[in-house]
């Protein structure tokens, strides 16, 4: 709670330098409210996902809260603070002095279970027909603390300063610092060669800080609204990564040392200690420049944005571009058109990948009797980023006031991500989605309120993973590299992969419904439904589908201005069909 101590520090010099200014200003009003109470919390089952955001003890701990708020004739001071657990507590403080002066300080400590993965899904054994009882190749787990109690802690301390600098130009420097210390414990899983189909468990230390600086000035040039902003982000970690040891390569169902051969050639380590799961240090520096101008009947704005982030262990950096404009503008008196357009490019450093190529084996057996030192099994790569992309966004929206008590929205929109590095360099595979969407609003005075709204897209060429699925047979005969070897290499069936594989929809439709009555002037009644149903058939041989309705129902009895009930009912219906996979073994 260290952070919190330096903010009830800060704090306290706001509220006295923040006095003087009141004191100045004469006559004052002041209000506040001191609150106290307290919980208890009872757990019989997983408390980790009950009480995700909990202590997650059974334990009756006193609670409160404390708001203030004083104004003057040209000024706001406001404070409030609640109090749940010496790890779960909120607390804001604002100040404003007419429009020149703003500051606001806000702080937020939450404590969250992480629960804990017993990969008990992680357990598999080969079935051999000819021993069916001992069975072949075995993937396992090893839990190394099962007990762990795992937990962390995150606190945040948010500064935001605003001041007028001149009212001539409506010159405006704003400033802001967002600090996140994060800490506590976290499961961490290590994953072994193939040769053994290991994984690994164990517990490890959450030691990270992370600062945001932002600073920016806003003014009006002309008839132009213009503004500049520069950030500044840093994440680290000080804990130190995370061991595991990496077995000795060896096959897993013969004799210690047999075919060993075999995994080596391509192995780049084994039998040793390395790092695995670390954080790294990451710096991002960021501009951005935005406008704003009345342009015919409406106005327009808009933004443009670069930023480079930039990992310091290394050294590859990520350039983003960001770009937006909208126009607003009224068609007539009930009719409004709303036009946006934006484009952002991501570009992330290449990484060449050097691979020590297959090595002849020490036993010279001709089993492997294949010269791997030929340039024809050279298995360097350069790697593309994923991340690379160019994305387009176009829609139109029109908005018309049909009579005091409904209003219609129609929107329509095209959106275009070009994934330049999908699989190989320039592939040119680009996810296109069209969407409609209509939104109905009725409002009868107070006693009646109603909102619809539905929403079809239709997407092409979603993100997937290219032959990620199967491994077919019957597609071709594999054989040896050379005729004076006997071995075929699991290199060589990738040409047997097939079948392309996503959980992201082709065809999507969506609507929401709201409803709010008042029978009476002490009784208020809300209902609500939410759904999608989105499907992607244009697989090669898998359909998917998911299906999701939430119908809620919220009634608020209030006879009088002491005394309120509220009490409601959500129920959540989802199914999917998905493709899922089980382990297997030799591919």
């Amino acid at each position: 709670m260290k952070l919190f101590v330096k903010f009830i520090f800060v704090l306290v010099v706001l509220l006295l330098a923040s006095s003087f200014v009141l004191a100045d200003e004469g006559t004052t009003n002041e209000s506040y409210s001191i609150w106290f109470g307290g919980h208890y919390s009872e757990f019989t089952d997983y408390s980790k996902k009950v009480g995700e955001y909990n202590k997650g003890d059974n334990e009756t701990l006193p609670e409160f809260s404390l708001s203030y708020l004083s104004t003057g004739s040209n000024s706001i001071l406001r404070f409030f603070g609640h109090y749940y657990d010496d790890k779960n507590a909120y607390a804001k403080f604002n100040s404003t002095i007419s429009d020149k002066y703003k500051l606001s300080v806000q702080y937020r400590s939450l404590l969250k279970q992480e629960g804990q993965d017993l990969l008990e899904n992680m357990n598999a054994q080969e079935y051999l027909p000819l021993v069916p009882k001992a069975g072949g190749k075995m993937l396992t787990h090893e839990i190394q603390d099962p007990n762990a109690d795992y937990n962390t802690h995150r606190q945040e301390l948010l500064s935001q300063f605003s001041l007028l600098l001149s009212e001539k130009n409506n010159l405006r420097l704003n400033a802001s610092h967002r600090m996140i210390l994060k800490s506590g414990t976290e499961q961490k899983i290590s994953s072994n060669h193939c040769f053994s189909c290991h994984l690994t468990s164990q517990t490890a230390k959450v030691e990270n800080t992370q600062h945001q600086f932002e600073a920016g000035i806003d003014g009006e040039l002309g008839k132009i609204d213009l503004g500049y902003s520069f950030a500044y982000r840093l994440f680290e970690s000080d804990i130190l990564p995370s061991m595991t040891h990496y077995d000795n390569a060896m096959h897993p169902m013969k004799p210690e040392g047999f075919m060993a051969g075999e995994f080596g050639s391509r192995l780049i380590y084994e039998d040793e200690d390395l790092e695995f799961s670390k954080y790294a240090k990451t710096e991002k520096i960021s501009h951005k420049v935005k406008f704003r101008s009345n342009a015919g009947n409406g106005y327009l704005a808009g933004a443009v944005g670069y930023s480079q982030a930039e990992n310091k262990g290394t050294k590859l950096k990520t350039d983003a571009f960001s770009s937006s404009v909208n126009y607003t503008t009224m068609v007539n008196e009930k009719t409004k058109l709303i036009a946006k357009g934006s484009m952002s490019k991501l570009d992330a450093d290449t990484v060449f990948i050097d691979l020590p190529t297959y090595r002849e084996f020490a036993n010279n057996d001709t089993l492997y009797n294949v010269d791997f030192d030929s340039n024809s099994y050279n298995f360097d790569f350069t790697r593309y980023s994923l991340s690379n992309r160019t994305n387009l966004k176009l829609s139109a929206e029109v908005v018309n006031r049909m009579n005091p008590q409904m209003t219609l929205a129609l929107k329509g929109g095209y959106d275009i991500t070009d994934r330049e590095t999908y699989q190989t360099f320039d592939d040119g595979i680009s996810t296109k989605k069209l969407y409609l969407q209509g939104k109905m609003r009725y409002r009868k005075g107070l006693k009646y309120s109603t909102s619809l709204k539905l929403r079809f897209e239709k997407i092409s060429d979603p993100y997937l993973s290219s032959k990620g699925l199967f491994e077919s047979e019957g597609y071709g005969d594999l054989y040896p590299l050379t005729d004076s070897s006997k071995w075929v290499f699991y290199f060589q069936r990738e040409g047997l992969r097939y079948q392309d594989i996503t959980t992201a929809p082709t065809q999507v439709l969506a609507f929401t419904w709201n409803s709010t009555l008042n029978p009476t002037s002490e009784l208020l009644v809300t209902m609500g439904l939410r759904g999608k149903l989105d499907k992607n058939d244009d697989l090669d041989s898998l359909d998917v589908e998911h299906t999701s309705f939430i119908p809620s129902v919220t009634l608020q009895y209030t006879p009088d201005n002491i005394f309120s009930m509220h009490t409601g009912y959500t129920y959540n219906y989802d199914k999917s069909k998905l493709p899922i996979t089980v382990a297997l073994f030799d591919g």
